[in-house]
């Protein structure tokens, strides 16, 4: 059934980091799908024409210019705007749902609810309780960034009308903090497929690598939650090492801090680290085709790293850590070592660097994995049902929201 759906996503748009990849590609295969989509996001960047839905988007601050998620003084003021253009929107649009990622959106979704009666689903991407501290450097202020978290981990996902998790982990803890299990949903996410990801040479060669180094990457965001400083221990460890060939990690981003390079430097990996920033999609596709091996070295937890599944996408071999572990199987679509454990990091890679054979069967098998389960085909014939469930609970209750308006 045709829907007429509000995505919404507190966050810059567009911007090459997962979560804003998978709520643009969400718009757009709802939009192919046959819904009238219309996304709602902040005022940074600019607004996307062309895609099959309609961009909103709320009015740009001076001075607000964070291309990046997490906490910043302007928040609540931005926030404020988004509740205000959400009412606007499914008054104008005859918004019949809903669909909020991620907190401040579902936080915009709920108080717009009351105003409209529009159904809420509410999809999560990570739980605050284990990420929230993560922006924080003193114990202090993470103590009670993460009593924060976990405060609204259990206030704000069982008030929509229905909660998407990515994974069982976040669905058990949603659970545990009142979300009903008649009304919560573990949907794994999708990611458009753009085909196998060769090595290329040239990419290397644009990149400073060498033809014949073994090359590691990571490609997405640099926040402290995706435990980088593993994957910086376990470089130290190879670069102390003899290899038949040089082992090279490369870091790409949408954006690399002035920190980076004295850490680097005062770890003694200057020389075997390249750095990258990536302005868009095309040019993190030409880092991931760059490399040989790719990485994620993020502790378990409440996410679902969009980036893995870019990866697989691409028929890339991946050596992750336990948050990769919720889809990778060890020595089957990838290797999996133990959280925090730098040795065993290393040994994964120096493995892969020494069997071209296995590298080619786990890209294999991880780009099988993908075409069975996390294309957009897979995700949309679980969320459409949802979608139907959801709107024919609440029409009463819309009806009565517009009788009310007129």
């Amino acid at each position: 059934m045709r829907r007429r759906i509000a995505l919404v996503a507190a966050c810059p748009f567009p911007s090459p980091q997962g979560s804003q990849v998978f709520v643009g590609q969400m718009a757009e295969a709802l939009a192919r799908a046959g819904h009238d989509v219309h996304l709602l996001t902040y005022g940074q960047g600019f607004a996307v024409h062309g895609r099959g839905y309609r961009h909103h988007r709320i009015r740009r601050l001076p001075g607000d210019d964070s291309a990046r998620s997490g906490p910043t003084p302007l928040k609540p003021v931005l926030d404020a705007m988004m509740v205000a253009a959400l009412v606007r929107l499914c008054r104008t649009e005859r918004i019949e749902l809903v669909h909020a990622h991620n907190y401040e959106a579902a936080v915009a979704a709920l108080a717009a609810r009351a105003l409209t009666g529009v159904p809420v689903v509410y999809h999560s991407h990570n739980l605050l309780g284990d990420e929230l501290e993560t922006y924080f450097a003193s114990q202090a202020a993470r103590a009670l960034a993460r009593r924060l978290g976990r405060m609204l981990d259990d206030s704000i996902p069982r008030r929509a009308d229905h909660a998407i998790a990515l994974c069982t982990f976040s669905a058990d803890r949603l659970a545990r903090g009142g979300c009903a299990r008649g009304r919560l949903s573990v949907l794994a996410p999708a990611v458009s497929d753009d085909g196998i990801q060769a090595v290329d040479l040239a990419a290397r060669g644009s990149l400073g690598l060498e033809a014949d180094d073994f090359v590691v990457g990571y490609c997405g965001n640099l926040d402290g939650y995706q435990n980088l400083d593993l994957l910086l221990e376990a470089m130290v460890r190879l670069n102390a090492e003899r290899h038949p060939r040089r082992v090279r990690l490369l870091l790409a981003s949408h954006r690399i801090g002035p920190e980076l390079k004295p850490k680097l430097h005062s770890m003694g990996l200057t020389h075997a680290v390249s750095l990258v920033e990536v302005r868009g999609y095309t040019e993190a596709r030409g880092a991931v085709g760059a490399c040989d091996v790719l990485t994620l070295p993020r502790r378990l937890g409440s996410g679902y790293p969009i980036k893995l599944l870019n990866y697989m996408s691409a028929g890339k071999a991946v050596v992750v850590a336990g948050c990769g572990s919720k889809v990778i199987r060890d020595g089957i679509d990838g290797l999996v070592v133990a959280d925090d454990d730098a040795s065993a990091l290393a040994g994964a890679i120096t493995r892969c660097a020494g069997e071209p054979a296995l590298v080619e069967a786990l890209g294999t098998q991880a780009r099988r994995t993908y075409l069975a389960s996390m294309t957009w085909d897979v995700l949309l014939a679980g969320l459409e049902p949802i979608y139907d469930a959801v709107t024919s609970m609440r029409q009463p209750m819309q009806a009565s929201a517009r009788g009310q308006e007129s």
